[in-house]
């Protein structure tokens, strides 16, 4: 029997989908198929299955994500699914399932490299913002006309929204970043340090 299941989950609640596809897994729904939202998913038997989610560099498409993928196959992990660069993956619990001992240390991998994605979104904004200002300084010296009064319209409107979406990401990035603080101390405790 399968069902398919749609649920959104954004970038930064990578943890929070893992734990969801395990818990599917627990009740026996094992993923077989998974997207951007659409989850297919397979009677099987509870916990047949433990999932993750990887973040690759690059699009999985690429031949050296292609590689890692055949490496992952190699040491029986599944792909069963892929939104942009992030995969699916799972791992037979008779086969032991994904190591605990390296989970801090990819979930520090993991927060970074979501940490990269808003860095890159943040400076796009800074300079979506410093467009929308320089465009109205410069229309501000310009004759008043319906095209300098459209003009400026945009460029208030770019540099607002580019500022309005930069205040609704900053507490979700800094939540990642709390997460990482969080996942470096686990680390030093399970080292010992």
């Amino acid at each position: 029997m399968k069902k398919t299941v749609y649920r959104i989950f954004f970038v930064w609640e990578y943890d929070k989908e893992e734990k969801w596809l395990n818990k599917m897994s627990a009740e026996g729904w094992q993923l077989i198929k998974g997207s951007s939202f659409r989850y297919l998913f397979e009677k099987g038997e509870p916990n047949e299955y433990e999932y993750k989610l990887e973040l690759l560099d690059e699009e999985p498409d690429t031949l050296k994500s292609k590689n890692y993928i055949d490496f992952l196959k190699e040491a029986n992990i599944e792909n069963v699914g892929k939104c942009r660069n992030w995969i699916f993956l799972r791992k037979k619990t008779v086969d032991g399932g994904f190591s605990s001992e390296n989970k801090t240390l990819s979930h520090i991998i993991h927060s970074l490299r979501v940490e990269e994605i808003y860095n890159a979104s943040r400076n796009m904004l800074l300079l979506l913002m410093a467009i929308g200002f320089i465009g109205n300084l410069i229309i501000s010296y310009l004759p008043e006309s319906d095209i300098t009064s459209f003009f400026n319209g945009f460029f208030t409107g770019l540099g607002t929204s580019a500022a309005v979406v930069a205040l609704i990401l900053l507490p979700i990035m800094r939540r990642n970043f709390k997460k990482i603080k969080n996942y470096i101390r686990e680390l030093y405790i399970i080292e010992g340090v």
